[in-house]
């Protein structure tokens, strides 16, 4: 880590310069995403690696208030915004079979990072990492930024160190489940109603509208809204460290009763992948390489031992309701990676029936994450 922000080339109080610097960095790690290694390492990996560049370079500062400020309101917006599609009754309907693996996942996600965290030491993070890589791992990147934020956990490095362990590990999980999906002896034994994967999904959908100014003034308008409500009722409730929680109920509400009318505003998740965005910028800016260097070999172990607990439960609880291969991976895939690479996978693999079930599952993910995470806090924590 640097060792003072007030050396950097862009000082710490000047907020615009930074906010300029962060942007910048948002662009470049997109644009990178798109390029061979930007596909295999993703853009947000890219951002970060940058970002911890400029700040061991003394160009950026390892703290300022503008980091804040991003903490503070864009990571509940971003939630808020990813959440507005997060209508229950369609993720109810269209999640059909994939729904009960992904929960038979989804609990052994939960299992895992309780057993991990009893038979490794993490350090004095332990809670905090327990509950982070929990909710990522049942939702996403949104809600590892989520529940950080619920329960304190603001220490640039360690988040870093996380980030980076998740996107390595994450990115190889995905390989395996992508090769399981040919195994002859995986398909084979659980094959049931296998012949029905490949009829066609329906009508296709519109091709995608580009948000218009009324579309992202509506969607941020309405994002607020759920944010305002959720701090002020968890502040009633005497919860105000775990707001996001309360957020996510007002949001998933809204979602939920005005499903119709949501479904035509454009651009919600555009908006929230550019908060998401900056918020890793930010973490690299204050990561510390050498912590991060000493902490990734037991994060590393038990990131392993998540995703072994995780096939475990699935397996077994396929067994039980007889799911079959092409459901398992694609509820695998919703937890681990989300909703986009469940989807690519259906399509890859022609499994299109489940292409609607792959979004619906994902959505669930993003839905329950924040709950998962602070849950398994408070079980962890000492």
């Amino acid at each position: 880590m640097t060792p003072t922000s007030a050396t950097s080339l862009v000082p710490a109080d000047n907020a615009f310069a930074l906010l300029a610097v962060l942007f910048l960095l948002t662009a470049v790690g997109a644009a990178l995403e798109k390029t061979g290694i930007g596909k295999r390492v993703s853009g947000v990996m890219l951002v970060i690696a940058i970002a911890i560049a400029l700040a061991q370079f003394d160009i950026i500062p390892s703290s300022a208030p503008v980091y804040d400020v991003i903490w503070t309101y864009l990571v509940p917006l971003a939630i808020a915004l990813f959440l507005l599609r997060a209508d229950l009754v369609s993720i109810v309907v269209d999640g059909g079979r994939t729904l009960v693996a992904f929960l038979f996942g989804a609990v052994g996600v939960v299992a895992g990072a309780w057993l991990g965290a009893r038979l490794l030491d993490l350090g004095p993070f332990e809670a905090e990492y327990a509950a982070v890589f929990s909710a990522t791992y049942v939702g996403g990147s949104l809600n590892f930024a989520a529940v950080a934020e619920a329960v304190g956990f603001r220490d640039p490095t360690a988040l870093a160190t996380g980030v980076a362990i998740d996107n390595v590990l994450g990115l190889g999980y995905l390989l395996l489940a992508g090769a399981a999906a040919t195994w002859s002896v995986f398909r084979s034994r659980f094959a049931w109603r296998a012949e029905l994967l490949t009829g066609a999904v329906g009508d296709a959908d519109d091709a995608a509208r580009v948000p218009t100014v009324i579309d992202l003034a509506l969607a941020l308008g309405l994002a607020t809204l759920a944010c305002a409500a959720g701090i002020e009722l968890a502040a009633r409730l005497g919860q105000p460290a775990y707001a996001i929680l309360y957020i996510t109920l007002a949001m998933v509400a809204i979602a939920t009763l005005g499903s119709r009318w949501l479904k035509s505003i454009a651009g919600p998740e555009l908006a929230a992948t550019l908060f998401m965005y900056l918020f890793f910028a930010m973490l690299g800016a204050g990561a510390d390489l050498g912590a991060m260097w000493g902490a990734a070999p037991a994060l590393f172990v038990y990131v392993l031992v998540i995703f072994a607990v995780h096939i475990v439960f699935l397996l077994v609880g396929a067994r039980i309701c007889r799911l079959n291969h092409a459901e398992i991976v694609i509820a695998s895939t919703a937890c681990i990676g989300g909703p986009p690479i469940a989807i690519a996978f259906a399509v890859l693999f022609g499994w299109r029936r489940l292409a609607v079930a792959a979004v619906a599952t994902g959505v669930l993910g993003y839905v329950l994450g924040n709950f998962v995470g602070i849950g398994v806090y408070e079980v962890v924590a000492p």
